[in-house]
């Protein structure tokens, strides 16, 4: 059976400690996170999930986005 394991006090300030570089580093390539992005990251610190959580998540919300615009009339 698979344990989950929350994200440390540590892990959680180590992330919080280079999100604003990641932003500044995006912002460099023209990229910036809309509200929803910023509101995803938020979730995420609040629900201390993992860098692997983490990621998962990221992709569940990006083919989310994309099914969401796929069915969008043109």
């Amino acid at each position: 059976m698979h344990e989950t394991r929350s994200l440390t006090n540590a892990g959680l300030a180590e992330i919080r400690r280079r999100r604003p570089g990641v932003r500044a580093s995006l912002a460099c390539e023209g990229m910036y996170l809309s509200a929803d992005e910023e509101s995803l990251f938020e979730q995420m610190d609040a629900e201390r999930l993992t860098p692997d959580e983490r990621a998962r998540r990221i992709v569940q919300f990006d083919r989310a986005r994309r099914r969401q615009k796929a069915l969008a009339p043109a």
